[in-house]
């Protein structure tokens, strides 16, 4: 006589899975829980970025207001947004499933800020017919750390304060979802 295995599963909603249930029932509560997130992910998480951000171009080729200019990207700044988009089907036919995972995220608008808070990350950065190969040593000279500069240093600062200042606003999200779950359709 052959062996049959039975399971039971269960699954814990979370953040993204909770945000989802209640943008169909309740999309005021929806657009007021981003409005709470935007807020105070902009009070914490960006403004501890904004902290390592220095006020003036780190190097004076970019002392200017155009597209790679410090001025220019400065003033785009830094976004906070929600995003409950699964992953794409043709990453999750390659076995990917990091997509799932962001629900929060926090990033640059602006050329010159994003080159900054990068710049060597990349091994062959120093190779090439367009290649700098004093431009990463000196950002690193003059800004103290190497790549992320602001962005993950300021972020990972931030977190905890960020995760305790949005708790009530996401148990506000997960009550109302599970309240959803909970009833009974005849």
């Amino acid at each position: 006589m052959a062996t049959q295995d039975i399971s039971a599963g269960m699954e814990i909603q979370g953040l993204k899975e909770s945000l989802k249930i209640v943008n169909t029932v309740d999309k005021k509560l929806r657009l007021e829980i981003g409005r709470d997130i935007k807020r105070i992910g902009e009070k914490t998480v960006v403004a501890a970025i904004m902290e390592l951000v220095p006020p003036g171009a780190p190097m004076s080729g970019m002392e200017h207001a155009k597209r790679t200019g410090w001025y220019n990207s400065k003033n785009k700044g830094i976004k906070v947004k929600t995003n409950t988009r699964g992953a794409r089907k043709r990453n999750i036919v390659k076995g990917a499933q990091y997509e799932t995972l962001a629900v929060i995220t926090v990033q640059t608008t602006g050329a010159a800020l994003a080159m900054m808070d990068m710049a060597g990350k990349r091994s062959s950065a120093g190779e090439g017919p367009k290649a700098r190969p004093n431009f990463v040593p000196l950002l690193n000279q003059r800004l103290g750390r190497s790549p992320s500069r602001f962005m993950w240093a300021g972020g990972e600062k931030a977190i905890p304060d960020f995760q305790r200042e949005l708790k009530p606003s996401i148990d506000r999200v997960i009550y109302r979802a599970n309240q959803e779950l909970m009833k009974v359709k005849l």
